[in-house]
């Protein structure tokens, strides 16, 4: 069963082409919406093994903004391996620290962009990649941007996306949020979740000012 106005989330998400039907015997929930639209994917956080691959993730996200990344390449330097670009990998396995340091990087028409971050956990770091791939979008010219709610990364512009969660098309925007300014910069860049219309514009902002970009021959 399509959702009410389903033409006006086409238009907020800037998608013009054609989709397949909703089962009108069923409901969909919003995200399995979204995925029918070809602006959500769904995933499972848990990757179930360290140090985690973020490759898959990669290759799985990049169709949904086709043809913007076609030819990026994306590499990453795991846990205990050597920085093929030249970084030499610090010594040290404790909780944190130099040990368990992650490198991503994506190259895409002479630009290489990158992250780092640490994690000892099992778990995909989602809005590292959602960063990488945003720096990338935001150098094509192209207004679509990748936003990460839970378990799901939504596609779209973020004006658009933004009015999607004020008008009920994603579930769980109740206002203004209620945390302070100043504990709002304190959050983690990888640890802002798209829960309200403002956090989805700081996932961006945070993910921007963590990824590096340099020129490449």
């Amino acid at each position: 069963m399509a959702i009410p106005d389903e033409q006006r989330l086409r238009d907020l998400l800037h998608l013009t082409g054609p989709v397949p039907p909703a089962n009108p015997l069923r409901r969909e929930y919003w995200d399995e919406t979204f995925i029918r639209l070809g602006r959500g994917y769904g995933f499972e956080p848990e990757a179930g093994v360290y140090p985690v691959d973020h490759s898959g993730l990669v290759e799985a996200l990049r169709p949904f903004v086709s043809p913007w990344l076609e030819g990026a390449r994306f590499t990453q330097v795991l846990p205990g391996e050597n920085d093929p670009a030249g970084d030499v990998l610090a010594s040290g396995g404790e909780a944190g620290g130099p040990g368990h340091r992650y490198t991503l990087r994506l190259t895409l028409e002479g630009r290489r962009y990158g992250v780092t971050f640490q994690d000892i956990s099992e778990y995909f770091n989602v809005n590292a990649v959602l960063a990488l791939l945003n720096a990338a979008l935001e150098t094509c010219g192209t207004p679509l941007r990748f936003f990460g709610l839970g378990d799901v990364v939504v596609v779209g512009p973020l004006r658009g996306v933004q009015q999607a969660l004020r008008e009920g098309f994603i579930p769980g925007y109740e206002g203004e949020g209620i945390l302070e300014a100043w504990e709002l910069e304190s959050i983690d860049a990888w640890s802002e979740s798209g829960d309200t219309p403002e956090s989805l514009a700081r996932q961006l902002d945070k993910g921007r000012r963590r990824v590096q970009v340099s020129l490449v021959v």
